[in-house]
């Protein structure tokens, strides 16, 4: 029981630290590069943060698992909009550029159409990992394009991303050193969300609860906690475009990226009784996020409240339907 602990302490210190580590030198990256904080979001930390996720489903695929690594897919995506983004509002009002809310949120629900539309027949085939992939490559030239052409820079925040880089330039720092102290931030996101949700499953183990509930609580939230992490260092600094970017970029990969590499690695069944379910709350939360953006230009603390009590609603309603 005293390793566990000790994992989970160490963890969560370590995810607090390489959190903030990580949004100051992507930003000092952005600033160096001369492109947007929200491009740096999509690319580096909502990428680099899905890393969990692309670990647990080419397992998964290699085992022949197909629905474990959809479910991880669209688990993460679900959890991090409701969880992530949600708390992320809560602890500061995120304003939304419209350029944003127009052009790249609908892109997460582009992305899972696609995906629907590739597994209907229970199968996700090489063929159709290939072509998520090449989907997945076509978005990041096209987000590197619009960014260029600072088409996302229109916030209206009391607290900007340009204010918040003005402020790291300071830092004196080469952009290879931000680069990789950045790189670094990312592995020990990753090595720390590793750590808790070990030592969180020893703990629930020797406590025999059930390896069911673990799944749905530990394991969906764990693989998710680099992006939680990010998410509240960047509220806290005042880095909106930042966790927008965040979250699209790693829904964005989760379903294209991830699925993509399971496909490509090796064809996989899928259960579709799984897609009545688990697609349409995404495509819920999906939508959620859109209409907040849209109307209100900014997702305030009751928006997040909302999101966040949707999300623990849906796990609450996930665990009974499953223990029936």
């Amino acid at each position: 029981m005293l390793i566990p602990i000790i994992l989970i302490l160490i963890g969560f210190v370590l995810l607090i630290w390489s959190a903030d580590l990580l949004v100051d030198n992507a930003s000092i990256v952005a600033d160096q590069l001369g492109v947007s904080t929200f491009l740096i979001g999509v690319i580096i930390i909502g990428f680099g943060t899905s890393a969990p996720e692309l670990f647990v489903s080419a397992m998964a695929a290699l085992e022949n698992k197909g629905s474990l690594a959809l479910g991880n897919a669209l688990g993460s995506n679900i959890t991090n909009i409701g969880l992530v983004l949600g708390t992320a509002a809560m602890i500061k009002q995120l304003d939304v550029s419209h350029s944003t809310a127009v052009k790249d949120i609908p892109v997460i629900i582009v992305a899972g159409l696609v995906a629907v539309a590739v597994v209907l027949d229970g199968t996700l085939s090489n063929i159709d990992g290939v072509f998520l992939l090449v989907i997945l490559i076509s978005y990041l030239i096209w987000a590197a394009k619009k960014s260029a052409n600072n088409d996302n820079l229109d916030l209206s925040s009391d607290t900007t991303d340009d204010e918040l880089l003005e402020n790291n330039s300071g830092a004196s720092k080469s952009l290879l050193i931000a680069g990789l102290l950045t790189a670094l931030s990312i592995v020990l996101l990753v090595i720390a969300s590793r750590m808790l949700v070990y030592g969180a499953i020893e703990i629930a183990t020797l406590l025999n609860i059930n390896e069911l509930i673990i799944g749905l609580t530990v394991i969906a939230i764990g693989t998710s906690l680099p992006e939680l992490a990010a998410a509240i260092a960047a509220a806290r600094k005042g880095a909106h475009q930042m966790i927008i970017g965040n979250i699209i970029g790693s829904n964005v990969f989760n379903i294209l990226g991830v699925l993509g590499i399971t496909g490509t690695i090796q064809a996989t069944q899928i259960e579709l009784d799984a897609l009545s379910r688990d697609f349409p709350i995404m495509f819920f939360f999906s939508i959620l996020m859109l209409i907040f953006a849209l109307t209100k230009g900014r997702l305030s603390r009751p928006e997040g409240a909302i999101l966040l009590i949707t999300y623990i609603v849906y796990i609450c309603y996930l665990a009974i339907t499953t223990l029936q």
